[in-house]
């Protein structure tokens, strides 16, 4: 046969076998339902970490065939509704960004889906004053002091355990970022609560020593200013003898004036 017959006959078999494969997937596409309209949904464009508020940069939209939309998807128009709201949940980039995984939007939070990877969430505790009347909220840092007797002492010491520890959730109030009303008591108007825990993300070894801290003593928890993530290495705990000697009283105090930016009621600094 001549071999130009033979190079245009293999020409057309090549053809032929490409546009039966695009027929092949269209037809595979039409049986799977990936055919026809795409929905442009919202998608984060980075990992958003858990108790993030979303900013128009952590977005970008991706086209979703209309049979596969994820339930509880947001589309791009909603966009300028979803920025400035609270993350209850980490989302990978690439990943959709659901109703479920805002804070305003979701009906039921899953405190383990907010746990870092080798971390624990500890619940301690609380009363009205070490919940600070229902301001503590989540994602705030604070430090765990311990009050305990000395060991074949009488002595009482203060110490302080852990420094600039993140709150996971108070009460049953799970990364929405606003304040919850501290009634004192009971279910009251509104839904309101009361507080009697605080959760907080430690390692399994601080977890140890917190558990084994609050059989043996009192544990009390102070608020961090959000910016704040020094560790404080030369505290050495305190008891009666520094509260009742004059002289580490006015060190403390002169600490206090000399380190120390007070807000006055005129909103002036000293």
């Amino acid at each position: 046969m001549n071999r130009k017959i033979v190079l245009l006959f293999s020409g057309i078999l090549a053809l032929l076998a490409v546009v039966l494969m695009q027929l092949y997937k269209a037809n595979l596409k039409e049986e799977l339902g990936v055919a026809g309209k795409r929905v442009p949904i919202l998608v984060a464009k980075e990992d958003v970490p858990a108790f993030t508020v979303l900013e128009r940069s952590m977005l970008m939209t991706r086209e979703y065939p209309q049979n596969y939309l994820p339930p509880r998807h947001l589309q791009k128009g909603l966009a300028d509704d979803v920025i400035g709201q609270t993350t209850s949940y980490s989302v990978k980039r690439g990943d959709p960004i659901l109703t479920t995984d805002l804070a305003s939007t979701q009906s039921e939070a899953k405190l383990s889906r907010v746990i870092s990877e080798k971390m624990r969430a500890l619940a301690l505790p609380v009363d009205r004053v070490t919940s600070f009347g229902g301001l503590l909220r989540p994602k705030d840092h604070v430090d765990i002091l311990g009050t305990f007797q000395k060991p074949g002492e009488g002595d009482v010491e203060t110490v302080t355990l852990l420094q600039n520890v993140t709150v996971l959730a108070v009460g049953a109030q799970l990364g929405t970022g606003r304040a919850i009303a501290d009634t004192g008591g009971g279910n009251a108007r509104g839904g309101r609560v009361r507080i009697d825990t605080v959760t907080v993300l430690v390692t399994p070894e601080e977890a140890e020593l917190l558990v084994f801290a609050q059989d043996r003593g009192e544990l009390s928890i102070t608020m961090r200013n959000e910016e704040d993530v020094n560790t404080e290495m030369e505290l050495s705990g305190k008891n009666f003898a520094d509260i009742f000697q004059p002289k580490e009283r006015r060190r403390i105090q002169k600490k206090r004036d000399e380190g120390i930016t007070i807000l006055t009621p005129g909103g002036r600094r000293r």
